[in-house]
């Protein structure tokens, strides 16, 4: 209970800030406050600041190519391109794919507003919010761990290797360039989250793991809206009360916090990625003075992602009959 306690102050602390600070992308402080909070134990800033400087430093380095070859977006994109197969390449084991998962992102997440019309002017506002948000999420979490110091052991990380075959950075570069492609000539930054679930379908070691994969995102990151969507309906426009809104926020988290951390083996994947699920819509579209209740932003987020979900089960099962198909003809 400690350990929980410990985790959703981080979060929800961080959670305030960015309701209170008004940045222009601050749901990255959430974002970042789950990171640190779930993976990290230590309580110096410096060690904190490390685990979150790969996704800035990816963030900043998208900047500088989006800026360099600002007239040329097929260069930007075949650039993005390149690097996803470098990491595709490079994570063979499941750490890797882990940590591999959010500077990807920010990668596309900097491409597709940088190329859209009506956000590229606020690219440095953006920026410079995703280098506070790191600062403030580790902070926060330096100053929760030295009031509150860690006292379970840091779990030791299972390493599971995960060979890497053309197949797979192939799978890679359609999944993911094709979808940030579509993005970029049709400008819908309102799906730019949608490619998280192809990043990391495309790095599932088998087919079965995709389509597998592909269920438990529908059942975390859907059932995390529709939690969403209770808790708005529960404020009704109170939000303004900021107790009332850290009070709320607190039992949520803990509560999704506690199912994941006291579910069966099967399930914890799912409850974990539920927290992100739950979290990026809840500060993105509730509690939000002067709003509909966010009612239809998210539920426009669960039927995006509930679209690209079912495009990676097609696919991944119609591979998995291919592959199939081919093993019984060799066989015979």
């Amino acid at each position: 209970m400690y350990e929980l306690i410990r985790k959703t102050l981080i979060i929800v602390l961080c959670l305030m800030l960015s309701k209170m600070l008004h940045l222009n992308v601050s749901v990255y402080v959430v974002l970042f406050a789950i990171v640190v909070a779930t993976t990290s134990f230590s309580k110096h800033l410096t060690h904190l600041l490390q685990r979150l400087m790969p996704s800035v430093a990816a963030a900043v380095g998208a900047v500088f190519v989006n800026q360099l070859f600002a007239d040329h977006p097929f260069i930007i994109w075949t650039c993005c391109i390149v690097y996803f197969d470098h990491v595709r390449r490079h994570a063979d084991n499941n750490l890797r794919i882990r940590m591999a998962t959010l500077p990807l992102f920010m990668i596309i997440f900097i491409t597709t507003y940088s190329n859209s019309s009506g956000y590229i002017l606020a690219i440095p506002n953006i920026i410079r919010d995703v280098v506070l948000s790191a600062f403030l999420a580790a902070l926060v979490a330096s100053l929760v761990n030295h009031l509150m110091p860690v006292k379970a052991k840091p779990p030791k990380p299972v390493v599971v290797p995960q060979p890497v075959y053309g197949t797979d950075r192939l799978k890679m570069l359609i999944l993911v360039g094709g979808g940030l492609a579509f993005i970029m000539i049709n400008e819908v930054t309102s799906a730019v989250f949608c490619l998280v679930p192809l990043i990391t379908s495309a790095m599932q070691p088998t087919h079965a793991h995709m389509k597998q994969h592909a269920i438990e995102k529908i059942l975390a990151q859907v059932g995390g809206c529709s939690l969403a969507v209770i808790a708005s309906l529960i404020y009704s426009g109170t939000e303004v009360d900021v107790y009332t809104y850290f009070v709320v926020s607190f039992l949520l988290v803990y509560l999704i916090l506690y199912w994941s951390h006291y579910s069966e083996a099967g399930d914890r994947a799912i409850h974990a990625d539920a927290l992100m699920g739950f979290l990026i819509p809840y500060q993105l579209y509730v509690a939000k003075n002067g709003n509909d209740f966010g009612l239809h932003s998210i539920a426009l987020r669960a039927v995006e992602l509930i679209i690209a979900l079912l495009i990676i089960y097609a696919l991944a099962h119609w591979l998995n009959r291919l592959g199939q198909g081919k093993k019984s003809q060799t066989s015979t």
